[in-house]
């Protein structure tokens, strides 16, 4: 993304307006940063697509408003076409846009993670791995990295862990989510972590969190003990503040994350979620449940 383009988006994110030109901006870096990132110039970006050199420069630079055609042509070009709708939703003025249509984040997060932002409580439980709102940076380094193919640029890795970074500040502000999270006990114990005082940060970064006002931590009991087993993809639940906005739920698929509206799978899940929390230990008992782990992986 060249110096124009990252002006732009600076004074989108410090200024806040909501006009038709702050949409443009924000339309203009993504479609420039997904180009670069396919290793395309303007010139061999414009033949592929059908379009002048010069309207690329233009709708890259925020100096006119791209067709919706165009940019689906664009972004189909640039393996984002199904995505297209999250962008033209910008042109439309449908939405404000935030932090979340930054270029460095991925366009097939961005929706999930707007709605993140603006949840009220956020329910979650992964299967194998501690959530990224619970994640130290050595830990979110480590998940980034072996979410990863082998040999990928060490910027993409930072990248994903800025972003790991900056969903917690939401969660960290005084009028932020309520985060409850069940974590199986095979996730802590097994973590991607090589070092076993990486590890032990993490717990006390549990232990920490299960202290917050705002957040609960469970630690799920041996499926032989329960008799519930969940099979599943990792997933988030979504509820939002007043009525207008009903619960949302996220399935963590392999690639991106997929936001469900429908709503016998959001009610589905909500009992899921509801079972794993009663088959947990105890809220309270998690201080006790993350020190008996202690042991196990100090050796």
């Amino acid at each position: 993304m060249d110096q124009v383009s990252r002006l732009l988006f600076v004074i989108i994110v410090v200024i806040g307006r909501c006009d038709i030109r702050m949409q443009l901006s924000v339309v203009a870096v993504r479609l420039s940063a997904l180009r670069a990132e396919c290793g395309l110039s303007m010139a061999s970006a414009a033949q592929a697509a059908g379009l002048n050199t010069s309207t690329i420069f233009r709708i890259e630079h925020g100096l006119v408003a791209p067709r919706e055609s165009t940019v689906r042509i664009l972004l189909d070009l640039y393996g984002e076409g199904e995505h297209a709708p999250r962008l033209l939703s910008l042109l439309r003025e449908e939405r404000v846009p935030g932090w979340y249509d930054a270029p460095a984040v991925p366009l097939p997060q961005s929706e999930f993670l707007e709605l993140e932002a603006r949840a009220q409580v956020i329910y979650t439980y992964g299967p194998r791995s501690v959530p990224p709102l619970l994640q130290t940076p050595a830990y979110a380094e480590a998940a980034v990295r072996a979410a990863l193919p082998p040999g990928t640029p060490p910027e993409r890795v930072e990248r994903g862990v800025e972003l790991v970074a900056r969903r917690q500040e939401g969660l960290d502000r005084h009028e932020g989510p309520h985060l409850w999270a069940v974590l199986d006990r095979q996730a802590l114990l097994d973590p991607p972590l090589a070092r076993p005082d990486d590890r032990l940060v993490q717990l006390d970064a549990l232990a920490l969190a299960a202290k917050q006002p705002h957040i609960a931590v469970q630690i799920a009991r041996p499926g032989a003990e329960t008799g519930y087993l969940y099979q599943g993809p990792p997933f988030t639940l979504l509820r939002f503040a007043g009525l207008a906005r009903p619960d949302v739920l996220v399935l963590h698929l392999l690639h991106a994350p997929v936001v469900v509206e429908d709503r016998r799978r959001i009610e589905d899940h909500q009992q899921a979620f509801a079972r794993l929390s009663l088959s947990s230990f105890p809220v309270d008992a998690t201080p006790g449940v993350l020190d008996g782990l202690r042991p196990l992986i100090s050796g």
